[in-house]
């Protein structure tokens, strides 16, 4: 039950991740982000913080022991999961009335470079189960 709850978190992840990327994707130009492209990255991003968590504490069994995860599960989780803080951090620091606008702009560009690396990490992790399952199969199907 367990794995499948992962898996699902996992997609889950992988979608959010990849509408977050799009609708980012026109600021690599210079471009403000404005109207409809934002509204949809920010409910997103609503759905990441919320499932980043369950998934981090479920995954952290895996991502702690090298007898259950590949090595790129574990280098992915855990640059995923510090990419993900640091984008959600970096966006609330700008909801806090400590900043100036300049230093917001700085915390922008920092959450810009923490999210796309947070989709390159993702992918790390993606490569890591398929080579865990690759791994598994030979491990199960190998007599003796």
């Amino acid at each position: 039950m367990m794995n499948w709850l992962i898996r699902i978190l996992l997609v889950v992840i992988a979608i959010v991740v990849a509408v977050l990327t799009v609708t980012a994707l026109p600021t690599l130009d210079d471009k403000h982000m404005a109207g409809t492209r934002l509204m949809i990255h920010m409910m997103a991003g609503g759905s990441l913080v919320a499932a980043m968590p369950v998934f981090a504490i479920l995954f952290l069994s895996r991502a702690i022991s090298p007898q259950r995860s590949a090595i790129l599960q574990r280098w992915g989780f855990w640059l995923m999961i510090l990419a993900a803080t640091l984008a959600i951090g970096s966006v609330l620091m700008c909801m806090l009335p400590l900043l100036s606008t300049e230093q917001m702009h700085r915390w922008m560009v920092i959450h810009g470079y923490a999210g796309f690396a947070t989709g390159a990490a993702l992918l790390v992790l993606g490569l890591g189960c398929l080579q865990w399952r690759r791994i598994s199969a030979t491990r199960s199907s190998t007599p003796g």
